[in-house]
């Protein structure tokens, strides 16, 4: 992102014909709060803000504007000698630097037939955001309750909108059978791509470890019927520690994501299973490819409810096979519908069933807990799920009858297909 805006600078400070006239100290600072909300000292030495400014300042105060806004130094435009030299920086030069040179880490693009655009956010903070036609608003959020931000654009067209600010807190209102999302699109039909990082915006607080540090994603980006974007790598880069019920739950859920699942999108996340987690995080999504192999590598523990339920549920595009160790981290005792639908019609996935795949679980049987696990699963083959050399249904041949019902329904390639009781099948 930032190489290329350094293309832009070629264009932007080209000399031209008739040069706009020259900028002040206090034109760009003026510039830069009008757009962004945010007031930059000047330097204390300067007596009179009203001289005139060369292009070495006005990209010093652009690096400073995305420091503001990032939380961090993301650019170093002015130190860079070809573009910021002792020139005199002009209006024309200014106004585009400030419109095209702060850099947000987290981007949207509106379908062409956008005309407002709408999102719930529940974090606390103070965030930025550019709804791309050059207006600018600066949320400033003392609370963690849901509320609404819209905008309404003159006419209808393909808008880029720029996210950016710090979340200080995080809802913890109903945090077990309804978390608050930090920032969500449900059902929002004019979201067409997504870009950049969230967790740059919405990170884990601390440690993660007290109420209101971690951000959840339930439902970012559900059901919104327009979008069909690849998941950035760096989505979640930001958000560390031990996950939060509900976490990453239908995440990307029914939304036409293409393109693999990134190998390091929940690199971050180490500690013990927490209730639906992953809870139909990918499902019928447009994903392709293979399932990245250390995905969950960071979750160690005793397994917990809804967990891993409908994680790749009808995700077709799905291929290759199920990589060993995916859970090696799970053991202990079994929670209901912890794997529950977790390859449910995946029929694209190949070869053999990784021994251990569920990682060491013993103990007595718990309901749901491998239900339709991999259902229409026809492209596997060898033998099914073991544990430790024994099959699950040998492992809990009595108790509820629902614990492994339907789990290899219609998966004929398995060897022990003919043979399995027919509760499991």
């Amino acid at each position: 992102m930032i190489k290329r805006l350094f293309i832009l600078f070629a264009i932007l400070f080209a000399p031209v014909a008739n040069a706009a006239e020259m900028v002040n100290v206090e034109y760009i600072h003026t510039a830069l709060q009008r757009r962004w909300g945010v007031s930059l000292p000047y330097n204390p030495a300067l007596t009179n803000p009203r001289v005139a400014a060369n292009m070495k300042y006005l990209l010093t105060a652009i690096d400073r504007m995305n420091e503001v806004l990032n939380d961090k130094d993301i650019t170093n435009y002015g130190d860079d000698a070809k573009y910021a030299t002792l020139a005199a920086a002009d209006t024309v030069a200014t106004n585009d630097a400030v419109a095209r040179l702060v850099v947000q880490p987290f981007y949207i693009t509106t379908t062409p037939d956008t005309t407002s655009f709408s999102f719930e956010m529940s974090a606390q903070g103070k965030f930025y955001i550019s709804w791309g036609d050059g207006t600018t608003d600066v949320i400033e959020k003392n609370n963690t309750e849901k509320t609404t931000y819209s905008h309404t654009y003159k006419q209808a067209d393909a808008y880029k909108i720029g996210f950016s600010g710090r979340a200080t807190a995080y809802s913890t209102e109903n945090s077990h059978l309804d978390p608050a999302p930090a920032l969500h699109f449900r059902y929002n039909e004019n979201l067409a791509k997504i870009e950049g990082s969230l967790g740059a915006i919405f990170g884990t607080i601390g440690d993660g470890s007290q109420p209101g540090q971690q951000p959840a994603f339930r439902n970012t980006f559900r059901e919104c019927d327009n979008l069909s974007s690849t998941i950035p790598e760096n989505l979640f880069e930001g958000v560390h520690g031990a996950p939060i019920d509900w976490m990453f739950a239908a995440t990307f859920q029914d939304s036409a994501f293409y393109g693999s699942i990134p190998a390091g999108l929940f690199s971050g996340i180490k500690g013990a299973p927490v209730y639906a987690m992953f809870n139909n995080t990918f499902m019928r999504s447009g994903l392709t490819g293979s399932i990245p192999k250390d995905l969950f590598a960071g979750i160690k523990g005793a397994p917990a409810q809804y967990m891993f339920a409908g994680t790749f549920d009808r995700v077709y595009g799905l291929s290759g096979e199920i990589p060993a160790g995916l859970f090696a981290g799970i053991k202990g005792a079994p929670a209901i519908y912890m794997y529950h639908f977790l390859f449910n019609g995946d029929l694209n996935l190949t070869g053999e069933i990784p021994e251990n795949l569920f990682g060491d679980i013993s103990g007595d049987a718990a309901e749901f807990m491998f239900r339709s696990t991999f259902f229409g699963c026809t492209g596997l083959t060898g033998p099914s799920a073991r544990i430790n050399g024994k099959y699950l249904y040998e492992i809990w041949p009595s108790g509820p009858t629902n614990i492994g019902q339907q789990c290899y329904y219609n998966a004929p390639g398995l060897s022990d297909y003919a043979t399995m009781p027919v509760s499991w099948k």
